[in-house]
Protein backbone atom coordinates (compact mmCIF):
# COMPACT_ATOMS: atom_id res chain seq x y z
CA UNK A 1 0.00 0.00 0.00
CA UNK A 2 1.16 3.51 -0.73
CA UNK A 3 2.09 5.49 2.47
CA UNK A 4 0.26 9.01 2.85
CA UNK A 5 0.43 12.19 4.93
CA UNK A 6 -2.63 11.91 6.95
CA UNK A 7 -4.39 14.65 9.07
CA UNK A 8 -7.45 15.31 10.38
CA UNK A 9 -9.29 17.28 8.03
CA UNK A 10 -8.00 14.28 5.07
CA UNK A 11 -9.79 10.98 7.59
CA UNK A 12 -12.90 13.30 7.95
CA UNK A 13 -13.40 13.85 4.07
CA UNK A 14 -12.46 9.92 3.59
CA UNK A 15 -14.79 8.81 6.71
CA UNK A 16 -17.38 11.07 4.86
CA UNK A 17 -17.49 9.55 1.51
CA UNK A 18 -17.44 6.00 2.91
CA UNK A 19 -21.00 4.38 3.19
CA UNK A 20 -20.13 1.97 6.30
CA UNK A 21 -22.98 -0.43 5.68
CA UNK A 22 -21.15 -1.77 2.49
CA UNK A 23 -17.92 -2.47 3.84
CA UNK A 24 -19.50 -4.46 6.84
CA UNK A 25 -22.05 -6.23 4.54
CA UNK A 26 -19.17 -8.05 3.30
CA UNK A 27 -18.10 -9.67 6.50
CA UNK A 28 -21.98 -9.82 7.81
CA UNK A 29 -25.34 -9.84 6.34
CA UNK A 30 -27.82 -6.42 7.26
CA UNK A 31 -31.11 -6.08 7.53
CA UNK A 32 -32.85 -2.00 7.63
CA UNK A 33 -34.24 -1.78 11.30
CA UNK A 34 -36.06 1.49 11.30
CA UNK A 35 -33.10 3.90 11.05
CA UNK A 36 -30.10 1.53 11.36
CA UNK A 37 -29.33 -1.85 10.01
CA UNK A 38 -28.76 -4.92 12.34
CA UNK A 39 -27.29 -8.51 12.18
CA UNK A 40 -25.45 -11.31 13.48
CA UNK A 41 -22.28 -9.88 15.24
CA UNK A 42 -18.69 -10.67 13.49
CA UNK A 43 -17.18 -10.61 16.35
CA UNK A 44 -18.87 -12.77 18.92
CA UNK A 45 -21.37 -15.78 18.59
CA UNK A 46 -25.14 -14.84 18.81
CA UNK A 47 -28.34 -15.96 18.08
CA UNK A 48 -30.11 -13.11 17.90
CA UNK A 49 -28.72 -9.75 16.23
CA UNK A 50 -27.58 -7.16 18.33
CA UNK A 51 -25.25 -5.84 15.57
CA UNK A 52 -25.86 -1.60 14.96
CA UNK A 53 -24.60 0.10 11.94
CA UNK A 54 -26.07 3.46 10.98
CA UNK A 55 -25.42 4.58 7.69
CA UNK A 56 -25.37 8.47 8.43
CA UNK A 57 -23.67 8.53 11.11
CA UNK A 58 -20.81 6.11 9.85
CA UNK A 59 -20.39 4.00 12.73
CA UNK A 60 -20.89 0.34 14.26
CA UNK A 61 -21.93 -1.29 17.64
CA UNK A 62 -22.43 -4.52 19.14
CA UNK A 63 -24.78 -4.25 22.31
CA UNK A 64 -24.14 -7.60 23.21
CA UNK A 65 -20.04 -7.90 22.83
CA UNK A 66 -19.49 -4.07 23.33
CA UNK A 67 -17.45 -3.76 20.41
CA UNK A 68 -18.05 -0.15 18.62
CA UNK A 69 -16.12 2.35 16.09
CA UNK A 70 -16.36 4.05 12.60
CA UNK A 71 -15.27 2.33 9.27
CA UNK A 72 -11.43 2.73 9.90
CA UNK A 73 -11.87 0.48 12.59
CA UNK A 74 -14.05 -1.97 11.68
CA UNK A 75 -11.47 -2.79 9.24
CA UNK A 76 -8.34 -2.78 11.37
CA UNK A 77 -10.87 -5.54 13.51
CA UNK A 78 -11.61 -7.78 10.35
CA UNK A 79 -8.54 -6.82 7.95
CA UNK A 80 -6.00 -6.49 10.51
CA UNK A 81 -5.02 -3.21 8.65
CA UNK A 82 -3.25 -0.77 10.60
CA UNK A 83 -5.24 2.84 11.38
CA UNK A 84 -3.24 4.01 8.17
CA UNK A 85 -3.85 0.89 5.85
CA UNK A 86 -7.73 1.50 6.50
CA UNK A 87 -7.85 4.94 5.64
CA UNK A 88 -5.78 4.20 2.53
CA UNK A 89 -8.23 1.11 1.40
CA UNK A 90 -11.21 3.56 2.18
CA UNK A 91 -9.99 6.43 -0.06
CA UNK A 92 -9.00 3.57 -2.81
CA UNK A 93 -12.52 2.35 -2.52
CA UNK A 94 -14.73 5.67 -2.70
CA UNK A 95 -12.39 7.49 -4.82
CA UNK A 96 -9.89 9.66 -2.84
CA UNK A 97 -6.56 9.92 -3.95
CA UNK A 98 -4.79 10.62 -0.68
CA UNK A 99 -1.39 12.79 -0.51
CA UNK A 100 1.79 11.40 -0.41
CA UNK A 101 4.85 11.40 1.83
CA UNK A 102 8.07 9.88 2.08
CA UNK A 103 8.33 6.36 2.81
CA UNK A 104 10.47 5.36 5.60
CA UNK A 105 13.23 2.93 5.25
CA UNK A 106 11.45 0.34 7.47
CA UNK A 107 9.02 0.06 4.39
CA UNK A 108 11.31 0.06 1.64
CA UNK A 109 12.94 -3.18 2.94
CA UNK A 110 9.71 -4.53 3.51
CA UNK A 111 8.65 -4.02 -0.10
CA UNK A 112 11.88 -5.01 -1.15
CA UNK A 113 11.48 -8.57 0.75
CA UNK A 114 8.40 -8.84 -0.99
CA UNK A 115 9.65 -8.38 -4.71
CA UNK A 116 12.62 -11.17 -3.72
CA UNK A 117 9.86 -13.41 -2.42
CA UNK A 118 8.05 -12.78 -5.73
CA UNK A 119 11.32 -13.30 -8.03
CA UNK A 120 12.04 -16.82 -5.63
CA UNK A 121 8.84 -18.42 -6.59
CA UNK A 122 9.55 -17.29 -10.03
CA UNK A 123 12.92 -18.78 -9.84
CA UNK A 124 11.67 -22.19 -8.29
CA UNK A 125 8.89 -22.56 -11.02
CA UNK A 126 11.23 -22.03 -13.41
CA UNK A 127 13.34 -25.03 -12.13
CA UNK A 128 10.33 -27.76 -11.98
CA UNK A 129 10.26 -26.93 -15.92
CA UNK A 130 13.27 -28.09 -16.30
CA UNK A 131 12.63 -31.71 -16.69
CA UNK A 132 13.11 -34.56 -15.38
CA UNK A 133 13.82 -33.75 -12.18
CA UNK A 134 12.43 -35.20 -8.84
CA UNK A 135 9.71 -32.68 -7.97
CA UNK A 136 8.22 -33.55 -11.53
CA UNK A 137 8.42 -37.04 -10.78
CA UNK A 138 6.64 -36.65 -7.38
CA UNK A 139 3.99 -34.67 -8.92
CA UNK A 140 3.46 -37.28 -11.66
CA UNK A 141 3.59 -39.88 -9.09
CA UNK A 142 0.68 -38.12 -7.43
CA UNK A 143 -1.53 -37.30 -10.04
CA UNK A 144 -0.86 -33.71 -9.47
CA UNK A 145 -2.30 -32.09 -12.87
CA UNK A 146 -0.81 -28.91 -14.14
CA UNK A 147 -3.45 -26.61 -14.02
CA UNK A 148 -3.00 -27.65 -9.91
CA UNK A 149 0.66 -27.08 -10.47
CA UNK A 150 0.26 -23.50 -11.99
CA UNK A 151 -2.75 -22.23 -9.73
CA UNK A 152 -1.22 -23.30 -6.28
CA UNK A 153 2.60 -21.70 -7.67
CA UNK A 154 4.22 -25.37 -7.11
CA UNK A 155 8.33 -24.93 -7.66
CA UNK A 156 11.39 -26.96 -7.28
CA UNK A 157 14.44 -26.10 -4.78
CA UNK A 158 17.41 -28.47 -7.26
CA UNK A 159 19.71 -30.37 -5.18
CA UNK A 160 22.39 -27.30 -6.01
CA UNK A 161 23.57 -25.68 -2.70
CA UNK A 162 23.50 -22.33 -4.56
CA UNK A 163 21.21 -22.51 -7.18
CA UNK A 164 18.86 -19.37 -5.65
CA UNK A 165 21.91 -17.91 -4.57
CA UNK A 166 23.54 -17.50 -8.00
CA UNK A 167 19.72 -16.44 -9.47
CA UNK A 168 18.96 -14.07 -7.11
CA UNK A 169 22.53 -12.59 -5.45
CA UNK A 170 23.45 -10.28 -7.72
CA UNK A 171 20.30 -8.19 -7.97
CA UNK A 172 19.03 -8.22 -4.30
CA UNK A 173 22.56 -9.09 -2.24
CA UNK A 174 23.37 -11.95 0.36
CA UNK A 175 21.61 -9.56 3.27
CA UNK A 176 17.85 -9.74 1.53
CA UNK A 177 18.36 -12.92 1.04
CA UNK A 178 19.64 -14.18 4.67
CA UNK A 179 16.63 -11.61 6.16
CA UNK A 180 13.60 -13.43 3.65
CA UNK A 181 14.97 -16.81 4.89
CA UNK A 182 16.51 -18.20 1.62
CA UNK A 183 19.72 -18.45 2.19
CA UNK A 184 21.40 -19.69 5.28
CA UNK A 185 25.60 -18.87 6.72
CA UNK A 186 27.69 -21.76 6.55
CA UNK A 187 28.43 -23.52 9.32
CA UNK A 188 32.54 -23.93 8.31
CA UNK A 189 34.21 -21.04 6.83
CA UNK A 190 32.28 -17.83 5.24
CA UNK A 191 29.26 -17.70 2.52
CA UNK A 192 25.97 -18.98 2.26
CA UNK A 193 23.70 -21.94 0.70
CA UNK A 194 20.58 -22.91 -0.10
CA UNK A 195 18.04 -23.25 2.65
CA UNK A 196 15.98 -24.86 0.31
CA UNK A 197 17.43 -28.16 -1.48
CA UNK A 198 15.99 -30.81 -3.64
CA UNK A 199 12.18 -29.73 -2.33
CA UNK A 200 8.97 -29.01 -3.88
CA UNK A 201 8.50 -25.62 -2.98
CA UNK A 202 5.23 -24.63 -2.37
CA UNK A 203 4.36 -20.81 -2.11
CA UNK A 204 3.04 -19.24 1.57
CA UNK A 205 0.43 -16.48 1.21
CA UNK A 206 -0.31 -13.70 3.62
CA UNK A 207 -4.32 -13.15 4.12
CA UNK A 208 -4.10 -10.08 2.32
CA UNK A 209 -2.48 -12.25 -0.80
CA UNK A 210 1.53 -11.23 -0.02
CA UNK A 211 3.91 -14.01 -0.89
CA UNK A 212 5.59 -14.38 2.51
CA UNK A 213 7.30 -17.44 2.56
CA UNK A 214 7.57 -20.89 1.21
CA UNK A 215 7.22 -24.81 2.33
CA UNK A 216 9.30 -27.22 1.02
CA UNK A 217 8.72 -31.20 0.86
CA UNK A 218 11.34 -33.29 1.02
CA UNK A 219 11.89 -35.16 -2.10
CA UNK A 220 14.65 -37.80 -0.63
CA UNK A 221 14.72 -38.97 2.83
CA UNK A 222 16.10 -35.35 4.46
CA UNK A 223 14.51 -34.17 7.49
CA UNK A 224 12.24 -32.28 8.15
CA UNK A 225 10.08 -33.91 5.45
CA UNK A 226 8.34 -30.40 5.14
CA UNK A 227 10.43 -27.58 5.56
CA UNK A 228 8.93 -24.28 6.35
CA UNK A 229 10.56 -20.60 5.88
CA UNK A 230 12.16 -19.10 9.07
CA UNK A 231 10.69 -16.73 11.18
CA UNK A 232 11.37 -13.19 9.10
CA UNK A 233 9.75 -9.49 9.40
CA UNK A 234 7.81 -11.28 6.51
CA UNK A 235 6.96 -15.15 7.54
CA UNK A 236 5.39 -15.26 10.91
CA UNK A 237 4.10 -19.17 11.58
CA UNK A 238 2.15 -18.85 14.26
CA UNK A 239 -0.16 -16.15 12.29
CA UNK A 240 -0.18 -17.82 8.90
CA UNK A 241 -3.01 -20.10 7.20
CA UNK A 242 -1.98 -22.22 4.21
CA UNK A 243 -4.82 -20.96 1.79
CA UNK A 244 -6.33 -18.16 3.53
CA UNK A 245 -5.99 -15.52 0.98
CA UNK A 246 -8.07 -17.70 -0.94
CA UNK A 247 -10.28 -18.79 1.44
CA UNK A 248 -11.36 -15.77 3.40
CA UNK A 249 -14.06 -14.91 1.53
CA UNK A 250 -15.93 -18.19 1.58
CA UNK A 251 -15.48 -18.46 5.35
CA UNK A 252 -17.07 -15.43 5.55
CA UNK A 253 -20.25 -16.05 3.37
CA UNK A 254 -21.08 -19.72 4.86
CA UNK A 255 -19.68 -19.09 8.25
CA UNK A 256 -17.40 -22.02 8.18
CA UNK A 257 -13.35 -22.55 7.77
CA UNK A 258 -12.33 -26.21 7.38
CA UNK A 259 -9.02 -26.64 8.80
CA UNK A 260 -6.63 -29.18 7.92
CA UNK A 261 -3.14 -29.91 8.95
CA UNK A 262 -1.27 -30.25 5.25
CA UNK A 263 -0.81 -28.50 2.48
CA UNK A 264 -1.92 -31.12 -0.12
CA UNK A 265 -5.23 -31.66 2.02
CA UNK A 266 -5.92 -27.90 1.73
CA UNK A 267 -5.16 -28.16 -2.07
CA UNK A 268 -7.43 -31.62 -2.69
CA UNK A 269 -10.51 -29.98 -1.01
CA UNK A 270 -10.01 -26.55 -2.36
CA UNK A 271 -9.08 -27.84 -6.17
CA UNK A 272 -11.65 -30.12 -6.04
CA UNK A 273 -14.31 -26.45 -5.63
CA UNK A 274 -15.39 -26.79 -1.79
CA UNK A 275 -15.05 -23.28 -0.41
CA UNK A 276 -13.06 -22.05 2.68
CA UNK A 277 -10.43 -24.69 3.29
CA UNK A 278 -7.07 -23.73 5.41
CA UNK A 279 -3.95 -25.28 6.86
CA UNK A 280 -2.03 -24.80 10.00
CA UNK A 281 1.37 -26.51 7.62
CA UNK A 282 1.88 -29.39 9.88
CA UNK A 283 2.37 -27.14 12.91
CA UNK A 284 1.23 -27.35 16.34
CA UNK A 285 -2.17 -25.06 16.10
CA UNK A 286 -1.47 -21.44 17.81
CA UNK A 287 -3.68 -18.94 19.28
CA UNK A 288 -2.63 -16.64 16.90
CA UNK A 289 -4.17 -18.81 14.25
CA UNK A 290 -6.92 -19.30 16.15
CA UNK A 291 -7.59 -15.74 16.43
CA UNK A 292 -6.92 -15.43 12.46
CA UNK A 293 -9.40 -17.77 11.88
CA UNK A 294 -12.11 -15.73 14.41
CA UNK A 295 -11.80 -12.87 12.07
CA UNK A 296 -13.48 -14.48 9.48
CA UNK A 297 -15.75 -16.96 10.84
CA UNK A 298 -17.41 -18.47 14.17
CA UNK A 299 -17.21 -22.32 13.23
CA UNK A 300 -13.81 -24.61 12.48
CA UNK A 301 -14.73 -28.27 11.29
CA UNK A 302 -10.99 -29.97 12.19
CA UNK A 303 -10.30 -31.92 9.43
CA UNK A 304 -7.24 -33.48 10.68
CA UNK A 305 -5.96 -37.06 9.55
CA UNK A 306 -7.81 -40.18 10.31
CA UNK A 307 -5.05 -42.01 12.23
CA UNK A 308 -4.58 -41.74 15.86
CA UNK A 309 -1.99 -39.50 15.63
CA UNK A 310 -4.65 -37.45 13.89
CA UNK A 311 -7.46 -37.60 15.97
CA UNK A 312 -5.10 -36.85 18.76
CA UNK A 313 -3.82 -33.48 16.71
CA UNK A 314 -7.75 -32.99 16.51
CA UNK A 315 -8.55 -32.85 20.16
CA UNK A 316 -5.39 -31.25 21.33
CA UNK A 317 -6.20 -28.13 18.69
CA UNK A 318 -9.55 -27.81 20.37
CA UNK A 319 -9.09 -26.26 23.45
CA UNK A 320 -7.22 -23.32 21.46
CA UNK A 321 -10.09 -22.91 18.98
CA UNK A 322 -12.57 -22.80 21.67
CA UNK A 323 -10.71 -20.04 24.05
CA UNK A 324 -10.88 -18.14 21.01
CA UNK A 325 -14.83 -18.11 20.99
CA UNK A 326 -14.91 -20.33 17.76
CA UNK A 327 -17.46 -23.33 17.75
CA UNK A 328 -15.57 -26.26 16.99
CA UNK A 329 -16.64 -29.64 15.16
CA UNK A 330 -14.50 -32.68 13.49
CA UNK A 331 -14.78 -35.26 11.03
CA UNK A 332 -14.92 -38.77 10.77
CA UNK A 333 -13.12 -39.36 7.80
CA UNK A 334 -14.79 -43.12 7.49
CA UNK A 335 -11.64 -45.01 7.35
CA UNK A 336 -9.26 -42.88 5.23
CA UNK A 337 -6.05 -41.73 5.74
CA UNK A 338 -6.13 -38.05 5.36
CA UNK A 339 -8.62 -35.04 3.39
CA UNK A 340 -6.42 -35.84 0.51
CA UNK A 341 -6.70 -38.91 -0.02
CA UNK A 342 -10.82 -38.85 0.84
CA UNK A 343 -11.26 -36.50 -2.06
CA UNK A 344 -9.26 -38.31 -4.67
CA UNK A 345 -10.70 -41.49 -3.79
CA UNK A 346 -14.28 -40.83 -3.92
CA UNK A 347 -14.64 -37.14 -5.07
CA UNK A 348 -15.76 -33.47 -3.66
CA UNK A 349 -19.43 -35.00 -3.16
CA UNK A 350 -17.82 -37.49 -0.89
CA UNK A 351 -16.44 -34.75 1.53
CA UNK A 352 -19.26 -32.90 1.44
CA UNK A 353 -21.61 -35.52 2.75
CA UNK A 354 -19.03 -35.90 5.05
CA UNK A 355 -18.83 -32.48 5.91
CA UNK A 356 -22.71 -32.43 6.36
CA UNK A 357 -21.72 -34.92 9.24
CA UNK A 358 -18.90 -33.45 10.98
CA UNK A 359 -19.43 -34.03 14.95
CA UNK A 360 -19.61 -31.62 17.39
CA UNK A 361 -16.24 -31.33 19.18
CA UNK A 362 -17.50 -32.96 22.26
CA UNK A 363 -19.53 -36.00 20.74
CA UNK A 364 -15.29 -36.48 18.79
CA UNK A 365 -14.25 -36.78 21.93
CA UNK A 366 -16.57 -38.70 23.67
CA UNK A 367 -16.17 -41.43 20.63
CA UNK A 368 -12.46 -41.23 21.45
CA UNK A 369 -12.66 -41.38 24.73
CA UNK A 370 -15.90 -42.91 26.21
CA UNK A 371 -16.78 -45.44 24.24
CA UNK A 372 -15.90 -48.31 26.06
CA UNK A 373 -16.61 -46.22 29.42
CA UNK A 374 -18.94 -49.75 30.89
CA UNK A 375 -15.95 -51.80 30.67
CA UNK A 376 -13.59 -48.93 32.86
CA UNK A 377 -12.59 -49.17 36.20
CA UNK A 378 -12.95 -46.01 38.55
CA UNK A 379 -9.94 -45.15 37.93
CA UNK A 380 -9.73 -45.54 34.34
CA UNK A 381 -13.05 -43.51 33.80
CA UNK A 382 -11.13 -40.65 35.88
CA UNK A 383 -8.33 -40.44 33.97
CA UNK A 384 -10.51 -40.16 30.91
CA UNK A 385 -12.63 -37.21 32.03
CA UNK A 386 -9.46 -35.37 32.91
CA UNK A 387 -8.52 -35.78 29.19
CA UNK A 388 -11.84 -33.37 28.54
CA UNK A 389 -10.26 -30.65 30.91
CA UNK A 390 -8.44 -28.63 28.43
CA UNK A 391 -11.51 -28.43 26.49
CA UNK A 392 -14.23 -27.75 28.96
CA UNK A 393 -12.17 -25.34 30.66
CA UNK A 394 -11.60 -23.10 27.32
CA UNK A 395 -15.16 -22.43 26.78
CA UNK A 396 -16.02 -19.19 27.97
CA UNK A 397 -19.98 -19.05 27.75
CA UNK A 398 -21.10 -20.82 30.86
CA UNK A 399 -24.38 -22.54 29.21
CA UNK A 400 -22.11 -24.11 26.54
CA UNK A 401 -20.15 -25.59 29.25
CA UNK A 402 -22.41 -26.80 31.37
CA UNK A 403 -24.11 -29.28 28.84
CA UNK A 404 -21.07 -29.88 27.38
CA UNK A 405 -19.80 -31.71 31.52
CA UNK A 406 -22.76 -33.09 31.64
CA UNK A 407 -22.60 -34.99 28.48
CA UNK A 408 -19.73 -35.94 29.99
CA UNK A 409 -21.20 -37.14 33.09
CA UNK A 410 -23.76 -39.33 31.05
CA UNK A 411 -21.32 -40.71 28.61
CA UNK A 412 -19.48 -42.27 31.85
CA UNK A 413 -21.96 -42.81 33.94
CA UNK A 414 -21.45 -40.47 36.13
CA UNK A 415 -22.84 -37.05 38.83
CA UNK A 416 -23.04 -34.12 37.04
CA UNK A 417 -21.53 -32.63 40.33
CA UNK A 418 -18.44 -35.57 39.71
CA UNK A 419 -17.56 -33.72 36.53
CA UNK A 420 -18.58 -30.19 37.39
CA UNK A 421 -16.09 -30.28 40.44
CA UNK A 422 -13.35 -30.71 38.20
CA UNK A 423 -13.78 -27.78 35.96
CA UNK A 424 -14.32 -25.41 39.14
CA UNK A 425 -11.44 -23.59 38.83
CA UNK A 426 -10.13 -24.35 35.53
CA UNK A 427 -13.05 -22.53 33.39
CA UNK A 428 -11.97 -19.87 31.81
CA UNK A 429 -13.39 -16.11 32.11
CA UNK A 430 -16.34 -14.49 30.26
CA UNK A 431 -14.81 -12.67 27.91
CA UNK A 432 -14.98 -9.33 28.36
CA UNK A 433 -14.49 -5.74 25.99
CA UNK A 434 -11.12 -4.32 25.30
CA UNK A 435 -12.69 -1.11 27.12
CA UNK A 436 -14.06 -3.33 30.27
CA UNK A 437 -10.37 -2.69 31.66
CA UNK A 438 -11.36 0.72 32.23
CA UNK A 439 -13.93 1.44 34.92
CA UNK A 440 -17.06 1.24 33.66
CA UNK A 441 -18.51 4.51 33.07
CA UNK A 442 -21.79 5.29 35.51
CA UNK A 443 -25.39 4.69 33.60
CA UNK A 444 -26.50 8.33 34.50
CA UNK A 445 -23.36 9.85 32.29
CA UNK A 446 -24.12 7.84 29.67
CA UNK A 447 -28.18 8.92 29.99
CA UNK A 448 -26.86 12.32 29.62
CA UNK A 449 -24.71 12.30 26.70
CA UNK A 450 -27.38 10.36 25.06
CA UNK A 451 -29.66 13.23 25.32
CA UNK A 452 -27.50 15.34 24.70
CA UNK A 453 -26.08 13.77 21.35
CA UNK A 454 -29.88 13.03 20.72
CA UNK A 455 -30.52 16.80 20.96
CA UNK A 456 -32.92 16.00 23.77
CA UNK A 457 -31.34 18.71 26.43
CA UNK A 458 -32.76 22.21 27.09
CA UNK A 459 -30.65 25.46 27.20
CA UNK A 460 -30.87 25.52 30.78
CA UNK A 461 -29.48 21.55 30.99
CA UNK A 462 -27.05 22.70 28.98
CA UNK A 463 -26.24 25.74 30.63
CA UNK A 464 -25.67 23.72 33.90
CA UNK A 465 -23.16 20.97 32.38
CA UNK A 466 -20.07 20.83 32.22
CA UNK A 467 -17.25 18.89 30.79
CA UNK A 468 -15.46 18.45 34.86
CA UNK A 469 -19.52 17.19 35.88
CA UNK A 470 -17.97 13.61 33.87
CA UNK A 471 -15.36 11.51 35.73
CA UNK A 472 -15.63 9.16 33.21
CA UNK A 473 -12.25 10.60 30.76
CA UNK A 474 -14.26 9.06 27.33
CA UNK A 475 -16.88 10.48 28.39
CA UNK A 476 -15.27 14.14 29.26
CA UNK A 477 -13.72 14.65 25.86
CA UNK A 478 -16.35 13.66 23.96
CA UNK A 479 -18.41 15.95 26.03
CA UNK A 480 -15.63 18.63 25.47
CA UNK A 481 -15.90 17.98 21.77
CA UNK A 482 -19.28 18.37 21.28
CA UNK A 483 -20.23 20.99 23.57
CA UNK A 484 -20.04 23.83 21.24
CA UNK A 485 -22.35 22.96 18.34
CA UNK A 486 -24.59 21.53 21.11
CA UNK A 487 -24.95 25.47 22.82
CA UNK A 488 -25.10 27.21 19.51
CA UNK A 489 -27.75 24.11 18.11
CA UNK A 490 -25.73 22.85 15.02
CA UNK A 491 -26.01 19.28 14.06
CA UNK A 492 -22.85 17.20 14.62
CA UNK A 493 -20.65 16.20 11.95
CA UNK A 494 -19.53 12.59 12.92
CA UNK A 495 -17.24 12.06 10.48
CA UNK A 496 -15.30 15.20 11.77
CA UNK A 497 -16.00 14.30 15.39
CA UNK A 498 -14.85 10.82 14.83
CA UNK A 499 -11.82 12.45 13.61
CA UNK A 500 -10.87 14.52 16.48
CA UNK A 501 -11.38 10.95 18.84
CA UNK A 502 -7.85 9.50 19.02
CA UNK A 503 -8.68 7.21 21.40
CA UNK A 504 -10.50 3.66 21.24
CA UNK A 505 -13.01 4.01 24.45
CA UNK A 506 -13.73 7.32 22.81
CA UNK A 507 -14.70 6.11 19.68
CA UNK A 508 -16.59 2.97 21.01
CA UNK A 509 -18.71 5.16 23.25
CA UNK A 510 -19.74 7.48 20.84
CA UNK A 511 -20.69 4.64 18.57
CA UNK A 512 -22.95 3.29 21.74
CA UNK A 513 -24.72 6.18 22.27
CA UNK A 514 -25.39 6.54 18.75
CA UNK A 515 -26.69 3.77 18.39
CA UNK A 516 -28.95 3.95 21.26
CA UNK A 517 -32.49 3.69 21.24
CA UNK A 518 -33.88 7.13 21.05
CA UNK A 519 -34.88 8.48 24.94
CA UNK A 520 -38.73 8.31 24.83
CA UNK A 521 -40.91 11.75 26.32
CA UNK A 522 -41.03 9.64 29.48
CA UNK A 523 -37.58 9.17 30.27
CA UNK A 524 -36.42 12.32 29.59
CA UNK A 525 -38.21 13.51 32.99
CA UNK A 526 -35.57 11.81 34.71
CA UNK A 527 -33.26 13.67 33.20
CA UNK A 528 -32.79 15.54 36.24
CA UNK A 529 -32.66 12.40 38.46
CA UNK A 530 -28.97 11.83 36.44
CA UNK A 531 -27.56 15.75 35.94
CA UNK A 532 -27.84 16.15 39.41
CA UNK A 533 -25.66 13.33 41.12
CA UNK A 534 -23.07 14.30 38.40
CA UNK A 535 -23.34 18.08 39.67
CA UNK A 536 -23.13 16.51 43.25
CA UNK A 537 -20.17 14.61 42.95
CA UNK A 538 -18.65 17.19 40.98
CA UNK A 539 -18.83 19.72 44.06
CA UNK A 540 -17.85 17.02 46.03
CA UNK A 541 -14.53 16.10 44.26
CA UNK A 542 -13.68 19.65 44.00
CA UNK A 543 -13.91 20.17 47.57
CA UNK A 544 -11.93 17.27 48.82
CA UNK A 545 -9.47 18.56 46.19
CA UNK A 546 -9.91 22.23 47.56
CA UNK A 547 -8.77 20.81 51.19
CA UNK A 548 -5.73 19.02 49.73
CA UNK A 549 -4.80 22.55 48.30
CA UNK A 550 -4.98 24.48 51.34
CA UNK A 551 -2.89 22.26 53.50
CA UNK A 552 -0.37 22.22 50.56
CA UNK A 553 -0.59 26.30 50.73
CA UNK A 554 0.68 26.07 54.36
CA UNK A 555 1.42 29.75 55.22
CA UNK A 556 0.50 31.52 51.99
CA UNK A 557 -2.81 33.58 53.91
CA UNK A 558 -3.87 35.11 50.53
CA UNK A 559 -4.03 31.94 49.11
CA UNK A 560 -5.32 30.09 52.07
CA UNK A 561 -8.34 32.76 51.87
CA UNK A 562 -9.38 32.59 48.46
CA UNK A 563 -9.57 28.55 48.60
CA UNK A 564 -11.65 28.83 51.97
CA UNK A 565 -14.50 31.37 50.38
CA UNK A 566 -14.45 28.81 47.00
CA UNK A 567 -14.77 26.23 49.45
CA UNK A 568 -17.97 28.01 50.84
CA UNK A 569 -19.24 28.77 48.04
CA UNK A 570 -19.08 25.24 47.11
CA UNK A 571 -20.58 24.22 49.83
CA UNK A 572 -23.42 26.37 49.21
CA UNK A 573 -24.10 25.24 45.97
CA UNK A 574 -24.09 21.13 47.41
CA UNK A 575 -26.62 22.56 50.06
CA UNK A 576 -28.81 23.60 47.37
CA UNK A 577 -28.64 20.12 45.21
CA UNK A 578 -30.22 18.23 48.35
Amino acid sequence: MAYVDLNDSIIAQVRGAADIVDFVQQVTPLKLAGKSYKGLCPFHREKSPSFHVDRDKGLFYCFGCGTGGDVFKFLTLTERFTFPEAVEHVASRVGIELPKRRRAQRDNDKDDLLELMDDASEAFHQALAWTPNAADEYLKHRGVPQDVIRKYGFGYAPESWDYLLRRLGQKHGEKKLEAAGLITPRKTGNGFYDRFRNRLIIPIHSDTGALVGFGGRALDDSEPKYLNSPESELFNKSRLLYNLHRSKDAMRRFDRAILVEGYFDAIAIDHAGVPGVVASMGTSLTPGQASLLRRFTRRVILAYDGDNAGRAATLRAAPILLAAGLHVEALDLQGEKDPDALVQKHGADKFLEVLSNALDIFEFGLREWASDAAQLSGREKSERVEQFMPMLSAVSDPVVRNEAAQRIADAFRLEFETVWSRVRGKAAPAKTVERSAVAPIGAGEKFVLTAALQGRLTREQLGRLQEEFFEDPACKTLFSIIKNDLVTGDPIDFAKLGAHLRGEAELTLLSELSLSEEIDDRSLQRLDENLRPMERNYLSRRMRQIQREIIDAGNDGERVARLDREKLELSRMLQSLK
